[in-house]
């Protein structure tokens, strides 16, 4: 078996005041209504199961999908940059934090593909230091290599916000129905109907279904016209090429 090349983080000292720091700032505005992703509804039992909130002493949030009870695969530029993760368990008692040990990004991913626009694998999986509880499930990957026909009718789910700069409204778990317009690089997908509906700032390593399976992983999304901003594509890597490397590497998290 080839080695699995991972990129291991260690937590920093003084991280647990830092992501509640974080976690409350994502939280302060779950109270209020929302209705979207961007133009989205609110996620069903069987999807929040799959997916997690994960934060950061960043300042920043992301979106994880459940591989094992300890394993939550995620966008690697949400885990690259220094610092402490923790993924957030909603609990009758209120949200509990479960803090990120390991992470390994993807061995081709580069932070720089952003700018230069050669998409590489934005993938990462991140291991937990204590297991997730019971309510949540792993997610069923596909394994499909094909890249998915013009038209094809996806899912996705993600904890951001509902506008551009909304931070507000971000951490509520939220669906949106999106048609594949088009593949990059025959490693990703673009999926929009329209400006108004999509991915947004916090959606990043969230799930997107196909007949309940999760064929890729947010990466990014733009306006309109290409623009900054969200609701107008959103971006992602496909899980089904990837599948040799995230089967190796949560086995690799796992043993450790």
């Amino acid at each position: 078996m080839r080695a699995v090349r991972m990129c291991l983080k260690r937590p920093v000292p003084k991280r647990a005041l830092g992501l509640r720091l974080a976690l409350a700032a994502v939280l302060a505005g779950v109270a209020a209504p929302a209705s979207a992703i961007v133009g989205g509804r609110p996620a069903d039992e069987a999807t929040k199961a799959q997916t997690a909130l994960i934060v950061s002493t960043r300042g920043a949030s992301c979106t994880g999908v459940v591989i094992s009870p300890q394993v939550l695969l995620t966008a690697a530029h949400c885990v690259q940059p220094a610092a402490n993760y923790a993924a957030v368990a909603f609990e009758a008692s209120g949200p509990r934090l479960i803090e990120v040990s390991r992470v390994a990004l993807h061995p081709r991913f580069d932070p720089a593909s952003f700018e230069t626009r050669r998409p590489t694998p934005d993938l990462a999986l991140v291991r937990l230091s204590a297991p997730l509880p019971a309510s949540f499930r792993p997610a069923r990957l596909s394994d499909e290599p094909a890249l998915p026909a013009r038209r094809t009718a996806f899912t996705l789910a993600g904890y951001g916000v509902v506008k551009d700069g909304d931070g507000k409204s971000a951490g509520t778990l939220r669906v949106v129905s999106l048609p594949s317009i088009g593949t990059t690089g025959g490693i990703m997908i673009r999926l929009s109907d329209g400006a108004s509906k999509g991915g947004c700032t916090g959606d990043s390593g969230g799930p997107v279904f196909l007949d309940g399976t999760v064929a890729g992983i947010i990466g990014w999304s733009t306006a309109a016209g290409g623009a900054r901003g969200c609701g107008g594509v959103t971006g992602a890597t496909l899980v089904g090429p990837q599948r040799a490397w995230i089967d190796a590497t949560a086995r690799a998290l796992e043993a450790n």
